[in-house]
């Protein structure tokens, strides 16, 4: 009977039906869950996007807020300074109007229309000289008696008078401006729409000049447009009227609700049935009230596509487990043991890789061909992190093999997200958590850098409970400066910064050790460095690339005032002392209206305009002129050069040649390849050669002897080298020729 039910079973499983049932069970037992947690998943994604909207809705209306709080602030900042310039000074000792004082005026215009920044949101400005009795404006001047709306303008005054300050924003949104279809013309004061009043008066002679600033309003509306597009609804609200809006019919059923005084958040229904949550921020400074709002039914519109979304997905799941269901039965297991099997290789490579890289063991050739063979992507810039959880004193005596299994432990459940991120693999090198980062761009390594550190920080300590040290080093772009990496990440992680953390999280990039130096506190010296060797070497596209690098990074930093006037100024001084090395008078280079670059440089504020002018008035000009300099002594340096070799019978360096004569290694070797069509070493080699031979035929020194005056530190060295020249050895080359 026990051998028939055997049988029994068998034969169900290689007829299949043990393995067919097996299979419905598996697809049944992960399926149906997965439905119910689709349905399940609505309400609680539709609660978790409550929770989400309140704090979106928190957070984007301080963001509105604090946009339009720069902007207004900003606007009422700089006129306030500009009416105490000369300029605004001058226009109110103007008894008559200024006609002729062409230069004058059009100063006093640029000011009243803005700066570079704040000229965009400037619609229309007028100066009312009270005092004088006249007018400027954006379109001209005119007296004041003359004003096509002087009745009108005179209530406006007259109404301000009254008021008690010198300086302050006022909404008049509601009243019709004076021109006719959107056609400006002179003549008219316009006092509609969300004006800046500045005025002076005194208590003997009362209003002296009143300055009236209209904001362009279609320009304020640009700032809530990414709102818009993200599904908020944003009102704007000035001295309690509506100075931007997104949604009309969100604004009135806003102010319907009358909860715009009394409440800083919530929900209101509107006419139409529709509930808005909403958050309301207030100013005090500037009068405005913000609202920011969305509509409750998106989220659960949303929730019902997810539902669907879910169950789609889950049914295609099982439509394609059923088709490939006969290919895996048969293919699976030894496809997946030989996936395994190569997986395994391919890591341990990687990581055998990463360490070589970080003992410094590997050149660039062997790096370039191993990157090759196995697939790994090369990136511009790297960064290399190093990771060490915290543990507590109870903890401290760890071993270092336990330190170890824990690492091993974190490696092996790193999220997918986390592992995309590093470059090649992670591996524990010294019972430390080691892994570069790489990308193809400066900074978006640093914002690569910054997000895997958070993902990093927040799985361990949701996984294993543990804070995390982590020690970040500088940027670098070439993998043989993995070493010099790894040094300054280690180094960076025991600095005693974490200490200061004890209980949470610390991160330390080594970056900071350069802020130390107050001589580097933004300025990277090893970029500075590379740029002057691309300079001297005239490769204007490397030039261009660092440069662009050095002032994206001083404007990232923030470097501004004197400390920014510094950094350029090094920067420059650095860039002309090539020339100089080489003894280039500057007035060879430069006109004698160039002379000030150094003060030109510092007053240019704009990045791209400043790259433009020292890459076009400072290094273009230095690399043509070096380059014509050294064509025209390019004779003279391959002389000097072979002199230098003969007087030192052959015992010098292309380095010390180069620094000798003020020239790079790089440009002395091109010369001589042009000139005497061989390299510096053929050169070297043909002067030792030339004295062996002398010395063989004319001496009876030993050949170790000979060795050793042409500074071989091995005689092998020397018969190998002579014998590859001459085709003999020294000493079947003496005994040849001397018979």
């Amino acid at each position: 009977m026990l051998i028939d039910l055997k049988n029994k079973k068998l034969f169900a499983i290689k007829d299949g039906k043990y393995e067919k049932r097996l299979f419905t069970q598996f697809l049944l037992l992960v399926t149906v869950p997965l439905i119910v947690m689709g349905l399940v998943s609505y309400f609680i994604y539709v609660n978790g996007e409550t929770e989400k909207s309140r704090q979106a809705l928190e957070s984007y209306c301080n963001s509105v807020a604090n946009e339009y709080e720069n902007l207004f602030s900003s606007v009422r900042e700089y006129y306030l300074d500009s009416t105490s310039s000369t300029s605004i000074k001058w226009l109110v000792n103007q008894k008559e109007v200024p006609y002729s004082q062409y230069k004058e005026v059009r100063q006093a215009q640029n000011m009243l229309q803005g700066n570079y920044f704040l000229s965009k949101y400037i619609g229309f400005y007028n100066f009312i000289n009270v005092k004088e009795g006249w007018v400027l404006s954006k379109f001209g001047m005119y007296n004041y008696k003359d004003l096509k709306n002087k009745g009108e303008t005179d209530l406006f005054l007259q109404d301000q008078k009254e008021v008690p300050l010198s300086l302050y924003w006022l909404n008049r949104t509601d009243v019709s401006g004076p021109y006719q279809e959107g056609a400006k013309e002179s003549g008219f004061i316009d006092t509609s729409g969300e004006l800046l009043i500045v005025k002076e008066e005194y208590a003997s002679t009362g209003l002296v000049y009143l300055l009236t600033v209209q904001l362009n309003m279609k320009q304020l509306g640009t700032l809530t447009e990414p709102y818009q597009k993200m599904g908020y609804d944003v009102t704007v609200l000035s001295q309690g009227k509506v100075l931007m809006e997104t949604n009309p019919d969100f604004t009135a059923a806003f102010l319907k609700s009358g909860k715009c005084e009394k409440s800083d958040g919530g929900f209101f229904s509107s006419p139409k049935g529709k509930k808005y949550r909403y958050r309301v921020s207030r100013s005090g400074s500037n009068g405005l009230v913000y609202i920011t709002g969305m509509d409750t039914e998106k989220m659960k519109r949303g929730g019902i596509v997810f539902v669907f979304a879910s169950v789609a997905v889950i049914a295609a799941f099982g439509v394609i487990l059923v088709l490939l269901r006969f290919a895996a039965s048969v293919f699976s297991e030894p496809l997946l043991k030989l996936q395994r099997f190569v997986d395994d290789q391919n890591v341990q490579i990687r990581e055998l890789f990463v360490s070589n890289l970080v003992k410094g063991e590997l050149n660039m050739d062997r790096i370039q061909d191993t990157m090759k063979k196995y697939g790994m992507e090369a990136f511009h810039s790297y960064r290399m992190i190093g990771v060490s959880c915290k543990f507590d004193e109870r903890e401290k005596n760890l071993i270092q093999e336990e330190q170890d299994e824990l690492n091993r432990k974190i490696l092996l459940g790193l999220p997918l997200e986390v592992k995309e991120a590093f470059f090649v693999a992670p591996v524990i090198y010294e019972h430390t958590l080691l892994f570069m980062i790489g990308e193809n761009d400066d900074i978006e390594e640093d914002h690569k850098t910054a997000l895997v550190y958070k993902q990093m920080k927040d799985y361990i300590m949701e996984a294993y409970g543990y804070p995390t040290a982590f020690g970040i080093s500088r940027t670098f772009h070439k993998l043989t400066h993995a070493r010099r990496a790894y040094d300054e990440c280690s180094e960076a992680l025991h600095s005693k910064n974490h200490d200061r953390n004890e209980n949470g999280p610390s991160l330390v990039l080594y970056d900071d050790y350069s802020l130390m130096d107050p001589a580097g506190n933004v300025y990277d010296r090893i970029v500075e460095d590379e740029l002057i060797h691309a300079v001297e070497s005239c490769n204007e596209e490397e030039a261009r690339r660092l440069l662009d690098l050095i002032l994206e990074r001083l404007e990232i930093k923030g470097a501004s005032g004197m400390e920014r006037t510094y950094y350029v100024t090094r920067l420059l001084t650095a860039i002309l002392d090539i020339p100089a090395k080489v003894s280039m008078p500057l007035s060879d280079i430069f006109d004698s209206e160039q002379y000030d670059v150094l003060t030109k440089a510092s007053r240019i504020y704009g990045k791209k305009e400043l790259f433009t002018y020292l890459f076009t008035e400072i290094l273009d000009p230095v690399m043509e002129a070096l380059n014509d300099y050294r064509q025209l002594n390019s004779c003279d340096i391959a002389k000097q050069v072979t002199a230098m070799i003969k007087t030192s019978s052959g015992n010098i360096t292309l380095n010390e040649c180069a620094d000798a004569l003020s020239y790079h290694p790089n440009y002395i070797s091109r010369v001589l390849k042009r000139e005497k069509g061989m390299s510096f070493t053929d050169m070297v080699n043909e002067e030792k050669l030339k004295i062996a031979k002398y010395m063989l035929l004319t001496t009876q020194d030993p050949i170790a002897e000979i060795s050793a005056r042409l500074n071989y530190n091995n005689v092998q060295n020397f018969i190998r080298f002579f014998k590859t020249q001459v085709g003999i050895t020294p000493l079947a080359f003496r005994k040849e020729h001397r018979e």
